[in-house]
């Protein structure tokens, strides 16, 4: 899908562009676009779910905790997401990869380290129709107009998989208090 789209401007175009203050025509197109997706009848169209199949990505990842590179990696992708099995620390003993990153594969960069393959499939699902640059390849470029709700998003999902065990203290006869 190209992030490019190539028009004719139109005299009429450039004349509404500058009577609404904008300087090029591409922003104001932007914006009368946007405008209508966020108020207009666009904000009824139907976002399709992400349609997931397994395949390989390359994500960021370390072995000494201190050279991060791209590594390959193999597990579901759906657009931009990718989810594999483990975190961005490559451990030597498999027995502890219990965890799964939600990563974003242009960048390869991780999203969010999870407790179950469902919980990162249900966090990109919420992440997808958001207003970011998903498909940019220079992770400076990805963050968009609702990157505070992507942030506020990954925290909450984070905080359900790592919930904070309640810290008993044994009271007469070693029970709970």
């Amino acid at each position: 899908m190209p992030d490019t789209v190539t028009l004719p401007i139109r005299p009429e175009w450039r004349q509404a562009a500058h009577y609404a203050g904008h300087r090029y025509v591409w922003t104001w197109l932007r914006e009368v676009i946007d405008e209508f997706m966020e108020t207009g009848p666009g904000r009824f169209f139907p976002l399709l779910p992400l349609d997931w199949h397994r395949s390989t990505f390359k994500a960021i990842r370390t072995d000494d905790g201190k050279t991060f590179t791209p590594h390959e990696v193999r597990g579901p992708v759906a657009r931009c997401f990718g989810i594999y099995r483990g975190r961005d620390v490559i451990r030597a003993d498999p027995k502890h990869n219990h965890e799964f990153t939600l990563s974003h594969i242009p960048t390869g960069r991780q999203l969010a380290t999870l407790d179950r393959v469902r919980s990162c499939k249900r966090l990109a699902e919420e992440l997808a129709p958001l207003r970011m640059n998903w498909h940019a390849i220079d992770p400076e470029r990805v963050a968009g107009a609702d990157a505070a709700k992507v942030a506020a998003l990954v925290k909450e999902y984070e905080a359900a998989a790592d919930p904070i065990r309640p810290v008993y203290t044994a009271g007469v006869g070693g029970r709970p208090r």
